[in-house]
């Protein structure tokens, strides 16, 4: 199933990575409950994200980092920064009115 997604997301010029969340979301406990999570499961995961990780800044370019300049710094701080204050007033509201 993953392959099939993944191959049809890239048809469409949609990153296949995108087709094999998809599929690990059908296929795990959220949808179908098809493949269940387990300790073996888990590590593998794990040692999934590392590589992942590890291959990712293998191929990170720092030219091109510096040459985005300030503006996509900008908006990836925001990007970070914002969600927190977000969701730390949403979570001091809610806790608020439990009380």
């Amino acid at each position: 199933m993953h392959v099939f997604l993944s191959e049809l997301f890239a048809k469409y010029g949609i990153p296949s990575v995108l087709g094999e969340l998809l599929a690990g979301v059908l296929l795990g406990s959220s949808v179908f409950g098809i493949i269940s999570p387990n300790e073996v499961l888990k590590v593998l995961a794990e040692i999934g994200i590392i590589l992942l990780l590890f291959e990712v800044g293998l191929e990170t370019d720092f030219h091109r980092l510096k040459d985005a300049g300030f503006k996509s710094f900008t908006v990836a701080i925001l990007g970070v920064i914002l969600p927190l204050i977000f969701g730390f007033f949403c979570s001091v509201l809610s806790v608020s009115s439990l009380f």
